[in-house]
């Protein structure tokens, strides 16, 4: 697998976080309705057996990466004030510059306090519902709230690991996505968005002499062989389906427990491109429905 990076530009404000496995549920869609289901069904095929066509990581602002979990936490094993408020202020660090990224990926935790660094700003709307016998609002109980969401750097950074041969479907299938936005509410103008430099090869999480872990670019489900020494955080997935089955009667999968981007773990032997698996049996009421799981594996060094 080869490394790529692709930018994008968002046309609006967007309701659904830029996350890989919800990417890949977009994607999905674009290949079922552009290829066919027997197409999807056979490409989703090769994830279930663990040989992915492509990797995805979560949609990074810019060109920030994001802290790996270890990083406060090899502070707090030191003692002392200086140590103690260091490793306090690095836990409200969520992403790093390339350069700090990278001297952490080899090793070094002993990095200045990043400043502040504006990336995702959340803001809330205010919408009424409309009455469909009436066309209009105002009823009492109308009214209900939206969380939003927009990027300070205009700029969205996609990282993906594409198995040789697939790179122009890859590239076609953003380019579908492009057409049809993003997420929620793309009927009305959300998560639309144009992809600003198409597919590049992106070299700077090759692999080192040193690296004995790898740290996650996306949240994932590990597999049962995937190793278990490391660091890591875990949220909890309430996923929807979309396209046509959102109106299947019960379009909402089973919570699904997630280890978060940034989770890290040691390995013993070599580091693999990717970690984690698909989930199956993820909908209840569409039972050949799955859930992208995989890890965008990144080799660092972790001494602690």
């Amino acid at each position: 697998m080869n490394t790529y990076r692709l930018k994008i530009k968002p046309q609006s404000s967007f309701l659904t976080p830029w996350q890989a496995d919800t990417i890949f549920g977009n994607l999905c869609w674009i290949i079922a309705w552009h290829e066919g289901e027997d197409v999807l069904k056979e490409f989703l095929q090769d994830y279930k057996n663990g040989n992915p066509a492509f990797i995805l990581s979560d949609g990074m602002p810019g060109d920030f990466l994001p802290v790996p979990v270890h990083l406060s936490l090899a502070e707090q094993k030191s003692e002392g004030f200086e140590a103690y408020q260091k490793a306090k202020n690095l836990k409200k660090v969520a992403w790093l510059s390339p350069d700090i990224f990278e001297s952490v990926r080899k090793g070094n935790l002993e990095i200045d306090y990043p400043e502040e660094i504006k990336t995702f700003r959340a803001f809330t709307t205010l919408h009424s519902s409309i009455n469909r016998i009436t066309g209009t609002t105002g009823e009492e109980g109308s009214l209900f709230e939206l969380s939003e969401y927009t990027v300070e750097q205009n700029e969205i950074s996609i990282y993906l690991k594409i198995r040789d041969g697939w790179e122009e479907k890859v590239s076609l299938f953003f380019k579908y996505l492009s057409l049809t936005g993003y997420g929620k509410k793309k009927s009305v103008g959300k998560g639309a968005f144009e992809i600003i430099r198409e597919l590049e090869p992106f070299d700077k999480f090759n692999d080192f002499d040193g690296a004995n872990a790898f740290m996650s670019l996306s949240n994932f489900v590990p597999a049962k062989s995937d190793p278990t020494d490391g660091f890591y955080k875990t949220l909890v997935k309430y996923g929807k389906l979309g396209g046509e089955f959102t109106f299947c009667g019960n379009p909402f999968k089973k919570p699904l427990m997630m280890l978060t981007t940034g989770s890290s773990f040691k390995v013993e032997k070599t580091i693999k491109p990717f970690y984690g698996r698909i989930v199956e049996n993820i909908a209840p009421v569409k039972q050949d429905v799955v859930h992208y799981g995989y890890a965008f594996a990144v080799p660092i060094r972790i001494d602690i």
